[in-house]
């Protein structure tokens, strides 16, 4: 994917991920460092596991301790084409917290590209996707 100039503010980054501040700020991390192509391609390895599961990535600092949490969205089992968030499932929350201190945004850049990585046989998304 090559981001334009004035792109670079506002990156594409949807798909299986339901929008939130955290992730903008994640790929806006990695625009500034120059990494959006791996995490957009991370991002790609999730999307073509699962159709019909959505993710919404959160993130926070405890104590100087990141965490991130993946809320997951699964479709109710009457439905067909989902069109609002009411088409799906109340979600299951997954928190991963660092046992170090460290900086948020590469952590959580980390746990998306870690999610994304040899797909399905990851255990972070075997647990977060797959609800293994």
């Amino acid at each position: 994917m090559n981001i334009l100039p004035h792109q670079t503010t506002n990156p594409n980054f949807q798909a299986k991920f339901l929008h939130s501040e955290s992730l903008k700020l994640v790929a806006d991390y990695a625009v500034e460092k120059g990494k959006f192509d791996k995490l957009n391609q991370a991002r790609k390895n999730i999307d073509t596991s699962n159709l019909t599961t959505r993710l919404r990535f959160d993130m926070g600092e405890v104590n100087g301790r990141p965490f991130v949490t993946f809320a997951r969205y699964d479709l109710k089992p009457d439905v067909v084409v989902p069109k609002s968030l009411n088409d799906y499932k109340a979600p299951k929350f997954y928190l991963y917290e660092s046992c170090k201190k460290c900086d948020m945004l590469k952590f959580a850049y980390e746990r998306i590209i870690k999610m994304g990585n040899n797909v399905p046989n990851n255990r972070l998304f075997k647990q977060v996707i797959l609800g293994k």
